[in-house]
């Protein structure tokens, strides 16, 4: 299993809605050793597991991976590092261009 972005073209709960944009965060794994202990000691509130994110909230999610970033530059090595960073840079690409309306909403989970 892994943890994922999300898009779709209507509502999720909707079976016509059809995935738009998906784009893979983590394993579980690494999610869950890694990604949480990061999440819940920057105090993360956006970018993580089980999140709706809405076009207002972009610059702070932007902020929150900035962190994230930054948190494993300074607790993870190896290949740890190189996996959890290249992972938040492509969220800083793909995030800023992945409404395509206002009125769009990206899951995680």
């Amino acid at each position: 299993m892994s943890v994922g972005l999300y898009r779709y073209s209507g509502d999720i709960y909707d079976r016509d809605s059809e995935l738009t944009l998906s784009e893979n965060i983590s394993t579980q794994e690494f999610y869950d050793e890694h990604w949480e202990r990061a999440i819940h000691k920057l105090g993360i509130s956006i970018v993580r597991d089980s999140s709706e994110i809405v076009f207002h909230q972009l610059e702070d999610a932007l902020d929150e991976l900035d962190r994230l970033r930054e948190w494993a530059i300074q607790e993870l090595d190896g290949t740890n590092l190189e996996y959890m960073q290249g992972r938040v840079e492509q969220l800083q690409r793909i995030l800023p261009n992945a409404f395509v309306s206002k009125g769009d909403v990206l899951y995680i989970f």
